[in-house]
């Protein structure tokens, strides 16, 4: 069942400077910021960074090496097909790098050291795109990141005056609704009402304090606030 927002005066003004504001982000500086913040808040890289340490086990003629790593990478890859896309060249070889190290786990006694292998090509794009994204002057390293899984409430800071942008993101089948509240539980907006997989941006003017942010999920979520 959909989230009914109330209405509010406010929330209209904000529609508009975001309009204004967001013309003057990069637009692939925004498809990179969105790209790691997903990986970032489903734990992707820190999940096939513990997968190196994964063992053959013994071989078995019904399920052949040990299959929980197998499963793993299977998950991971399923994980990283659903990010969204990024935009520069640095970003999209650090995409294919973590999938062409998940393509070698692929249970056979070998795969498990050519995965470890692979993993540093994977370390190497890490490290070039990210680096890259900081000498352009990347959002996302004043960013403040949340991420969780199903319903939360989650409060954040902020410390100037002005717009800021909510890059959200939501992998899962039913409703994802974010609310956003001040320090009072007064109402300020509805940031995003979907039904299942979600990634997308919206925008409000905030002034110093703190916030609130009510969740509804069923699945994993990421939310990345920027000052505009």
């Amino acid at each position: 069942m959909l989230v009914t927002p109330t209405p509010t005066v406010a929330n209209q003004s904000s529609t508009v400077t975001s309009v204004m504001t967001e013309s003057t982000i990069s637009q692939d500086v925004k498809m990179d910021e969105a790209f790691i913040d997903y990986i970032d808040g489903n734990q992707i890289y820190e999940a096939m960074t513990a997968l190196q340490s994964a063992s053959p086990g013994s071989y078995s003629i019904s399920t052949g090496y040990n299959a929980k790593p197998k499963e793993e990478a299977d998950r991971l890859t399923a994980l990283i097909y659903k990010a969204p896309k990024p935009a520069s060249e640095k970003m999209k070889a650090y995409r294919t790098a973590m999938m062409d190290a998940l393509a070698e786990m692929d249970g056979n006694t070998a795969g498990f050291s050519r995965y470890r292998d692979a993993m540093q090509t994977v370390i190497l794009a890490k490290n070039a795109a990210e680096s890259e994204m900081h000498s352009v002057g990347s959002f996302l390293v004043d960013a403040i990141h949340l991420n969780g899984l199903g319903d939360d409430v989650k409060s954040f800071n902020v410390t100037e005056t002005g717009l800021h942008i909510f890059t959200l993101h939501h992998t899962g089948d039913r409703n994802f609704a974010i609310t956003l509240k001040d320090d009072d539980g007064k109402y300020i907006a509805l940031l995003v009402n979907e039904i299942g997989d979600y990634s997308g941006k919206d925008s409000e003017r905030l002034t110093v304090g703190r916030y609130w942010l009510n969740i509804k999920a069923d699945g994993a979520w990421t939310i990345a606030i920027t000052q505009g």
